[in-house]
């Protein structure tokens, strides 16, 4: 992996104010802490979500998890080792039915079912706040003057410039699934079931058998046990289904900030504004494309180069899934020196009975395998929180083997331990070996601090400065992100 140099600079907000849930919807309930983050390394981002924090667009937020009412835990899968289940397997082979039948049954969309990560309102208005600070405060061009393009508030800027593209490039996406055909329901007689005086069915392969042994009574039969196919498998039989270019399915992972990327960029927000407003019943002022692009499209993450030719790089893309010329879905990652980590899913809603959200994370598992080729490190896939108090979030327990994040000690244990402690309690410390967690090298006077354009220890701006309380904050600080983040992120102070 190659550097860019880039350093981290960050704004901590402190705890927020108490929140509506977006898991179990109550007021007042949800406790997290939050800082603004101008831009991370890839390497930083790393560290950070390996303490317990998520980004949500420019925003990393950290769940208090001794008092706010759905605890969030990390939950990471072990890619290398995934075990594709029953249920899994039917996902992709019924995407694949559909690919060859061009039919899916038109039923209303059950919110019920499992999904990815629902929006914090909390999140999208702290971005807001953080974005009209910012629009007088440019912190990138301390260190990094090349990338200016890169520079907050530029929101206007690049709306005006994607509402310019060619409108053939955008995908339409009034899309339906129509079936002329109805699917019948088989009605059976009551019965006493089968008559016990008829001789017992059975299978073809074990008639042939009976047939050569009554032939050739030194007939020797081997039972060789049927090969398992791996995820690559079902993925590629998938990928082979053509029957034209309608229904031809397209995967295209595409870097966040690039030409490819505008192209799509409307068709992105859409459908990013359809699936809200039909699957979490948001308004159309909640979900336009100025909230599409704070939350989904911007990103602290700096590109940084993978040495091997074919790797793609490391920081923020969606991978975009594509039926014929039509944008049916969209997953927002993250590609770390460790893990791709999702940050969001969004899809057509005429398409919820394809079951979209696990098809898309079997996906980015396959994914993941693939970069480990080129990128050894890289092993793990990262499903943002495991929320074991809202039912619908427990379905990622199902991507196994899958490890839960210690809140106390940041060690990983294996979740099918974890839910044991968390059917009792909705808060637990799954590491139970006593030891000191972080120890604490270093001290808070050696906290790189931005202030006023200036790179200083915070020992010096205690002098130059005059932010009352600041220290308490500081030391807050440290204890969320640690000793070792506490040396890389520099901590930026505002007047």
């Amino acid at each position: 992996m190659q550097s860019n140099n880039t350093r981290s600079i960050v704004f901590y907000n402190g705890s927020t104010k108490r929140s509506s849930c977006g898991y179990c919807k109550k007021e007042n309930s949800s406790f997290s802490n939050g800082m603004w983050a101008s831009s991370l390394t890839v390497g930083a981002y790393q560290d950070m979500i390996d303490r317990g924090w998520r980004r949500a667009g420019k925003y990393c937020y950290k769940s208090s998890m001794e008092k706010t009412c759905c605890p969030l835990y990390t939950i990471r899968c072990e890619a290398l080792n995934f075990e594709l289940s029953k249920s899994q397997k039917k996902i992709i082979k019924r995407v694949t039915t559909f690919l060859k039948n061009g039919e899916c049954e038109k039923n209303p969309v059950n919110t019920e079912q499992a999904e990815r990560e629902p929006i914090m309102k909390y999140e999208l208005e702290n971005i807001q706040n953080h974005d009209d600070k910012m629009k007088i405060t440019n912190t990138d061009y301390v260190f990094d003057e090349e990338q200016s393009s890169s520079a907050i508030g530029s929101h206007n800027s690049f709306l005006e410039t994607t509402n310019k593209e060619d409108s053939k490039m955008v995908a339409p996406l009034n899309l339906s699934c129509n079936s002329k055909t109805k699917k019948e329901t088989k009605k059976f007689k009551p019965g006493d079931g089968a008559d016990p005086n008829l001789p017992s069915s059975k299978k073809k392969k074990l008639l042939r058998i009976q047939k050569k042994l009554a032939k050739d009574p030194n007939f020797v039969t081997t039972i060789s046990a049927p090969q398992q196919k791996c995820l690559e498998e079902f993925i590629a039989e998938n990928d082979s289904v053509s029957t034209g270019g309608d229904k031809k399915l397209r995967v295209s992972l595409v870097k966040t900030g690039t030409e490819a990327f505008a192209q799509t960029f409307t068709a992105g927000a859409t459908l990013f504004a359809k699936y809200q407003i039909a699957v979490h019943n948001d308004k159309a002022d909640d979900c336009n494309m100025e909230q599409y692009l704070s939350f989904l499209v911007d990103s602290p993450l700096k590109e940084e180069k993978s040495n091997h030719p074919d790797h793609p790089g490391y920081g923020s893309f969606h991978q975009q899934y594509w039926l014929g010329d039509k944008l049916i879905a969209v997953g927002v990652i993250d590609i770390l020196p460790k893990c791709v980590s999702s940050v969001y899913l969004f899809y057509d809603p005429d398409y919820h009975n394809i079951v979209l959200g696990t098809y898309s994370s079997l996906r980015e598992i396959c994914l993941v395998r693939q970069l480990h080729n080129m990128s050894p490190k890289l092993k793990y896939y990262y499903m943002g929180f495991y929320i074991h108090s809202c039912p619908k979030m427990r379905y990622k327990a199902k991507f196994r083997p899958s490890y839960l994040l210690c809140p106390l000690q940041y060690t990983w244990h294996a979740i099918d331990k974890c839910i044991q402690k968390l059917d009792n309690e909705k808060y637990s410390i799954f590491d139970e070996s006593g030891d000191i967690p972080d120890v604490d090298i270093c001290s808070i006077d050696n906290i790189p601090v931005l202030y006023r354009g200036s790179l200083m220890p915070y020992s010096a701006f205690k002098i130059v400065g005059n932010k009352k309380n600041e220290e308490e904050r500081v030391k807050e600080y440290k204890t969320l992100i640690g000793p070792t983040l506490a040396r890389k992120l520099i901590y930026c102070i505002m007047d």
